[in-house]
């Protein structure tokens, strides 16, 4: 056999993935990594698309687990090797693995570059006719990838001296998981025709081709100053002829930059960023850095206030702020994944309140949270956000209101607690209410400010004792809650017109 040992690994941790695909410069040693699966059932439909000889399996997989993984393979592909991967806790479930054809196992917390390949090249020496094929030619690609996704902290510039010579870089691709995650024919078609442009223009241009964590299709290209212009009006005229096929497929187009050790931080700090940003550019089939301005500076969010209003079942005012500052969010093009998160969040929080009076409610969050998330561009956003929030109103007209009740048990505490040493700031927190809001709701609704109120309260249970009582001034003073008897007479006085003594002289029965 010419061709390389062909590996298949199958766990459902993505991280677990990427980290075997970059443990082992496999081609180097005679491998493949041909294909990738989340869970044994999709590992048994790729097998055969890809016809791998070793695959590595986890043994705790969802709806098919490794042990009933390697009986299916073994039933149906006698010829493929598998080896499962395990922690210590599952080792008594490896061992009976192996009566099912498994050929090896490897403990994960174990693993390594050098226990890994001895695994490998032992399976690898039971299969029929094959001859591990080593490979010491420069792998351009594996060695940029891992660099981009942190597997390297440095890049081996001298090893790209012979592949790039000249002067200025730019990055070009797209977020393919993103649109085509389900359309690999159209993904690998959209793969083919930027390859052929490219060949067309190899004299102007080099190109090393990658993709990234199987998500981004990246180009960094290679070529002389004097091509800058040429080179922007060709990908331009190459991106809108390919989204002519699609309405959703957009490019994107790093500055130009002179040196190959930026490349990381023109990839991580242009690059993807712009990926992301088509949710504000719906119009634009290739979107250069140079061309917007990303702020994504925010102020944060009022919860405090936002809660208290909901806690009041003050929803306009609710509904008011939410509004103006997604309005904020979108006009310095705020992060959409983050946008997203926002809005479901504060949608949740409006939401729980009515599960007392609306009974669909998990049903009302699902169906938005779901058409947030299916949301492409920043215009779908805002119908699916201002569609919730009409909706929202059509709930509350019709949701009896506890608001009266509410205020109701705030005064009649204040009356209870009105002798003891008693501010606003209690009362709110013992109501959960916001201490702003309720100063607010006194100055409106009670035509009166929180302390004047109280001492009005105190003075009419003085006014009663005096009438009713041979107390002392001092002590009548002392239990409405007045620690200072000449304060007491100076508030009974201003409310009353009287003093403490002439009030009781005058209406004391």
């Amino acid at each position: 056999m010419n061709d390389y040992c062909k590996v298949m690994v199958i766990d459902d941790e993505f991280i677990m993935r990427q980290g075997m695909r970059h443990l082992l410069d496999w081609e180097k040693e005679g491998f493949q990594i041909v294909a990738e699966a989340s869970n044994g059932q999709e590992g048994m439909e790729l097998i055969e698309e890809y016809h791998p000889h070793i695959i590595l399996a986890d043994i705790v997989m969802p709806v098919i687990d490794g042990m009933e993984f390697s009986r299916l393979v073994h039933q149906k592909y006698p010829d493929i090797q598998i080896v499962i991967l395990s922690s210590y806790d599952k080792f008594e479930y490896v061992k009976s693995t192996l009566l099912n054809g498994v050929a090896d196992y490897i403990l994960k917390p174990t693993l390594n570059p050098t226990e890994l390949l001895k695994v490998l090249k032992k399976v690898a020496s039971r299969i029929p006719g094959m001859v591990l094929k080593s490979s010491n030619e420069i792998n351009y690609e594996k060695l940029m990838e891992r660099y981009l996704i942190g597997f390297e902290t440095e890049l081996d510039t001298r090893l790209f001296e012979d592949y790039f010579k000249d002067s200025c870089f730019r990055l070009f691709g797209t977020n393919l998981k993103q649109l085509f995650a389900s359309d690999k024919a159209f993904l690998r078609k959209t793969e083919e025709k930027l390859e052929e442009f490219f060949i067309e223009y190899d004299n102007d241009f080099t190109v090393l081709k990658l993709m990234i964590n199987k998500e981004y299709l990246l180009f960094i290209i290679n070529y002389k100053l004097s091509k800058d212009s040429v080179l922007k009006e060709l990908l331009d005229k190459q991106a809108n002829e390919i989204a002519k096929t699609h309405d959703k497929i957009h490019y994107v187009l790093s500055n130009s930059f002179h040196k190959i050790t930026e490349v990381k931080e023109k990839f991580e700090n242009e690059f993807q960023i712009l990926a992301e940003s088509f949710f504000y550019h719906e119009d634009k089939a290739i979107l250069l850095y140079e061309d917007i301005d990303i702020q994504n500076k925010l102020e944060r969010f009022d919860f405090t206030m936002y809660s208290s209003y909901l806690n009041t079942e003050q929803y306009n005012e609710a509904i008011g702020i939410l509004l103006a500052y997604m309005e904020d969010a979108i006009a310095v093009q705020f992060d959409s994944y983050k946008l997203k998160n926002l809005a479901k969040n504060l949608i949740y929080n409006m939401i729980i309140t009515l599960e007392q009076t609306y009974n669909d409610v998990d049903k009302l969050r699902q169906e938005y949270f779901f058409k947030i998330d299916d949301t492409f561009y920043v215009s779908e956003f805002i119908d699916v956000f201002h569609e919730f929030i009409e909706k929202l109103k059509e709930i509350i007209q019709d949701k009896p209101s506890s608001h009266n009740v509410r205020i109701q048990e705030i005064m009649n505490y204040i009356l209870e607690h009105s002798s003891e040493d008693l501010d606003l700031a209690e009362v709110a927190k013992a109501f959960n209410f916001n201490y702003y809001y309720l100063s607010s709701y006194f100055n409106s609704h009670i035509k009166e400010g929180f302390s004047d109120y109280l001492n009005k309260i105190r003075v009419d249970k003085a006014c009663t004792m005096l009438k009713q009582s041979r107390q002392s001034i001092a002590d009548i003073s002392e239990e409405v809650g007045y620690t200072d008897q000449s304060y007491f007479s100076r508030v009974f006085k201003k409310i009353t017109g009287y003093t403490p003594s002439a009030y009781r002289r005058r209406y004391h029965l």
